[in-house]
């Protein structure tokens, strides 16, 4: 019985990677029904990534089967520009859920994007950047100096305080047995011209293979993560790392004791935002012997201690999927709720850095699947970015 069990387990661990480069990453030439993407080739994607620039227009990375291509609006989402190629050789993408593209825009105007596709390994993320507002993109490069020899995917894209882009990622060069649990995480930064930084950093092991990580900076620039592990008891909890810019140092923390043993991959990662007063407030799920359903907490420690965790959403509504954002007192989580039949966007807002929340609020709904929502901010207005195979892509107004 205990070899079939352990059997079990590797087999489970081994359908979480497999799916990067199987069924559960071909679902991007979802055809949406919207008018913004009757002009993509094949109807465009449902993971689709977006942000504002300093000019408050909105910005697009949107996969389908063999590319990636981005596109703008200058009317808050109604309308869309023409989309351009981003890799313009074809090469199979690599997407879902936990593993999007993403999109960043700098001060100056300069678009960075990154996305996973097949390369001489099953998944590899690549970046790209554009020069020139967006009308045409560098040749896509491989984020990870191991690309040739190890996946790399769930990568997470963020430029600092000074505007210097950021990539995180799951690595799995260190995994010598396929019957050890646990990815690394590994980072590195991208010049303007689309060059990796000379040095890849090393910064955690045991990282749980199926869920996202989230990354932010404090207001010293020092970069933060935080990701769901896999402990020494079993537990599949969350950890906060604390890391350098140079990869020295990095202190892991546990931050989450609810207790989710499970043997398989939950495929639920978590959500982090610093505030300008370095208020550290985060967003998590769990399925754990401690604690069940979706989570927040804040910590006014730089994460040494967090409060107590609120619980989010309807009981009986499967609660999923959070965001998080803060802007000085003022914080914002949206998730997701299903209740059977349709899906639900809600979000709950806060004025005092997480103390006390007014009540939640749909936002919108939908009968077909859905990408997760993703909290955007121009202006002083704050926003979710939320696709879906019915009714295509929207931009809700929260505030």
């Amino acid at each position: 019985m205990l070899r079939i069990i352990g059997l079990l387990r590797v087999l489970l661990c081994a359908v979480g990677i497999l799916l990067l480069s199987s069924c559960a990453h071909d679902q991007h030439a979802i055809k949406t029904g919207s008018a913004d993407y009757s002009h993509y080739p094949q109807g465009g994607g449902l993971f689709v990534a977006s942000t504002f620039d300093d000019q408050g227009r909105l910005w697009r990375a949107v996969p389908e089967k063999d590319h990636v291509y981005v596109d703008y609006s200058t009317d808050m989402g109604k309308t869309f520009s023409a989309p351009v190629q981003v890799n313009q050789g074809s090469q199979r993408i690599k997407v879902s859920g936990e593993n999007s593209p993403n999109i960043a825009v700098d001060k100056s105007g300069r678009i960075y994007v990154i996305y996973a596709a097949e390369g001489s390994q099953p998944v590899t993320v690549y970046s790209s950047i554009s020069m020139d507002g967006g009308k045409s993109f560098s040749s896509p490069t491989p984020i990870s100096d191991k690309a040739g020899e190890a996946n790399s995917f769930q990568a997470r894209l963020v430029l600092n305080h000074q505007d210097q882009a950021y990539v995180f990622w799951h690595d799995e060069r260190d995994r010598t047995d396929w019957r050890q649990l646990g990815n690394a995480i590994y980072f590195t930064r991208i010049d303007e011209n689309n060059r990796p930084h000379s040095s890849v950093y090393k910064v955690s092991d045991m990282l749980c293979e199926c869920c996202h990580i989230a990354a932010a900076f404090d207001s010293h620039d020092q970069p933060l993560l935080l990701a769901r592990f896999i402990y020494a008891d079993g537990a599949r909890d969350h950890g906060l790392i604390e890391t350098s810019v140079n990869g020295k140092d990095s202190i892991t923390r546990r931050v989450t004791f609810d207790q989710w043993r499970i043997e398989a991959c939950p495929e639920h990662g978590p959500s982090l935002a610093i505030s300008s007063d370095d208020r550290f407030h985060i967003t998590w799920f769990t399925q754990g012997s401690e604690r069940k359903g979706l989570f927040y907490a804040y910590s006014t420690d730089h994460g040494q201690h967090f409060s107590q965790p609120l619980a989010l959403g309807t009981p009986g509504k499967l609660a999923s999927h959070p965001d998080v954002m803060a802007d000085d007192q003022y914080v914002v989580v949206a998730w997701l709720e299903f209740d059977g039949v349709k899906t639900q966007l809600q979000a709950m807002q806060s004025r005092d850095g997480g103390r006390t929340w007014l009540s939640p609020r749909t936002l919108a709904e939908s009968t077909t699947t859905t990408n997760y929502p993703y909290l955007l901010k121009t202006g002083g207005h704050v926003f979710v970015s939320w696709n879906s195979l019915k009714e295509g892509y929207r931009l809700l107004s929260i505030n």
